[in-house]
This record gives structure tokens, C-alpha cells and sequence, in this order.
């Protein structure tokens, strides 16, 4: 309730000689009535204001829709990857010493070469991607913070 109006609403009627009770309770409606209709109006300015930004951060997501499909791809292949080497790729090699008759000292040490070296070079691929995706990221992240504040300088218009 708006303690400003209701007193201006009470010396209001005093002044035309409204009864005491009959002030306070119209004082007190019409005061509360007026601040629940600001109250009102303030939300809606800012689900407006939020609706705008959720339109903005939905239309950058749609404009980089290509690279986050194109992100997730690589990761998805690159899970593929990983998983298909420690499957198969692996075992090829492994059975391919065993019929060589590759001392099993030295096939064990290649082996561990092999999949060190193999999981570093998909670990580097994998810091790539993900730095590619937080960029992204960051570009509809700045975006959306821009067009945010662009959407509040309007509203206060």
C-alpha cells in the first residue's frame, strides 16, 4: 500500500466530511488497489524485458546453430575415435605382435608408446574442440549481454 496516497485520500475526504471508517477503508482500498496496479505494471516490464531476452539469446543460438551442430559432431567423432581404438585398433595391433612372435617385453613397451602417444594426440584434439566450443560459448554469451543491454536502454525509453 502506498502510505503517501492513502494519507492524501484521508485528508481528501476529511475535507468533505466522509466518516472516519468509511475514509480508512476506501483510503486503504484504493491505495492498495494503486500499488498492486504498479505492482502489475512493473512485472509485466520486466517479463517483457526478460521475453526480449530470451528472443535475442534464442535468435544467437539459431545464428550459430551451425557451429554448435558442427561442435558436438567433432566430439561425438572424436568419443568415436577413442572408443574405436581402445576396441579395435588396439587389439589389431596386440594380436599382430603375437603373431609376429614380438618378444612380449617389447610388445608391451611399443604398446604403451603406442597408447600414450595415441590418447595425448586425442587429448589435443579434445583441448581444441573445447576450446572452439567456449569461444562459441562466449560469443553468444556477449551477444545476448549486448543486445540485454540494449533491450534495458530501450525499456527505460
Amino acid at each position: 500500500m502506498d502510505k503517501e496516497l492513502y494519507a492524501l485520500i484521508m485528508q481528501c475526504m476529511a475535507e468533505h466530511e466522509i466518516e472516519q471508517p468509511k475514509r480508512e477503508k476506501l483510503a486503504t482500498t484504493i491505495a492498495t488497489r494503486f500499488a498492486e496496479k504498479n505492482r502489475l505494471a512493473e512485472m509485466k516490464s520486466r517479463l517483457a524485458i526478460l521475453f526480449e531476452y530470451e528472443k535475442n539469446y534464442l535468435q544467437l543460438v539459431k545464428e550459430f546453430k551451425e557451429e554448435i551442430k558442427f561442435a558436438g559432431s567433432i566430439q561425438e567423432d572424436l568419443r568415436k575415435e577413442r572408443a574405436k581404438f581402445f576396441a579395435d585398433t588396439l587389439k589389431e595391433v596386440s594380436t599382430t605382435f603375437k603373431e609376429s612372435q614380438v618378444e612380449p617385453e617389447v610388445a608391451a613397451v611399443w604398446l604403451k608408446d603406442l597408447v600414450g602417444s595415441y590418447t595425448r594426440s586425442l587429448d589435443l584434439s579434445s583441448g581444441l574442440i573445447e576450446e572452439q566450443t567456449i569461444d562459441t560459448i562466449g560469443k553468444i554469451r556477449g551477444g545476448a549481454r549486448k543486445n540485454m543491454k540494449e533491450i534495458e536502454n530501450n525499456s527505460e525509453i
